[in-house]
């Protein structure tokens, strides 16, 4: 039996792998390990914890988020996200891939999720994953890049993944009306629909054919970057996907440069999703409905 660990405060908690429910998520999940992980609150869903998985995969053997129980371990494709379930979710459609189980008790999990909807944006919410013994026969790595523009580019995601960029500070630290929740929540915003259609664009049941997904991603790279890089000046972030473009139009790198965008936007937005305090957010937004009467 292959298992993680979820490590918290110091104490490993074992999730058991199911490899033939999602061989491949699985495989290139267990490629990256170890990994420190940022972790998030759900904002629609319910009880469950999530961060950005490092891997793009297809969905396998598709379950309805809904049906599943506490405990369980799961990749939701679309959105990208790794997920551990505490309690009962609530009402959302989604498709998701399940990876394994916790062992044992799962109290310590409820308390932490908790912990996280209430702390949320008030510093980063650190844990860790890693293999078990036995993990290594499972694991699929990275496929090797040819050309150097897509090993920049790789380079270029490996960055946003292993700190937050400089310039997300500069953000944050701006001053002015409505500064700096406005170009903060712009940002998170825009780099995630971004994520969200790229990862929808390398998938054939859209119906948009191989050869114009490079023109279709660059359309959506001039639409999003007018914010990214215009409004909310993240200008190297918008280098990055300014940069890409002529990968995109190349049929022989695109399927890749694709792969590589889908990593780097994701992991950016959730950069900034991590310091945004949505519980205080919510918890305003319910004050001033009642005292509108909408409560």
């Amino acid at each position: 039996m292959a298992s993680l660990f979820f490590r918290l405060d110091g104490k490993a908690h074992e999730i058991e792998l199911f490899p033939d429910l999602a061989p491949q998520t699985i495989g290139k999940l267990i490629s990256t390990l170890p990994a420190e992980l940022d972790i998030h609150c759900a904002k629609i869903a319910g009880q469950h914890i999530f961060w950005h998985a490092p891997v793009v995969a297809d969905i396998e053997k598709a379950q309805d988020i809904l049906t599943l129980p506490a405990g369980t371990f799961l990749y939701w494709p679309e959105r990208q996200f790794l997920e551990l379930i505490y309690g009962e979710l609530q009402a959302e459609k989604a498709q998701v891939s399940v990876l394994g189980r916790l062992t044992g008790d799962i109290d310590w999990l409820k308390a932490y999720g908790r912990h996280v909807v209430r702390n949320h944006g008030q510093g980063l919410l650190r844990a860790e994953l890693l293999a078990g013994e036995g993990c290594e026969a499972l694991a699929i790595a990275e496929d090797e890049l040819a050309s150097p523009a897509l090993a920049a580019l790789r380079a270029a995601r490996r960055q946003m993944w292993a700190a937050v960029p400089e310039e997300m500070y500069g953000l944050m630290r701006r001053t002015g009306m409505m500064l700096p929740y406005g170009p903060l929540a712009m940002a998170e915003g825009e780099l995630r629909k971004l994520h969200e259609l790229l990862w929808r664009l390398r998938s054939d049941a859209l119906g948009i054919s191989a050869d114009r997904r490079g023109d279709v991603a660059c359309f959506l790279i001039d639409a999003f970057n007018a914010r990214i890089d215009g409004f909310c000046a993240l200008h190297g972030c918008g280098a990055v996907l300014d940069d890409a473009r002529p990968l995109l139009k190349d049929a022989v790198t695109a399927p890749q440069a694709l792969e590589e965008l889908i990593l780097y936007t994701g992991r950016a937005a959730a950069w900034l999703d991590a310091y945004i305090p949505w519980n205080a957010l919510n918890e305003a937004t319910l004050a001033s409905l009642a005292k509108q009467g909408v409560r």
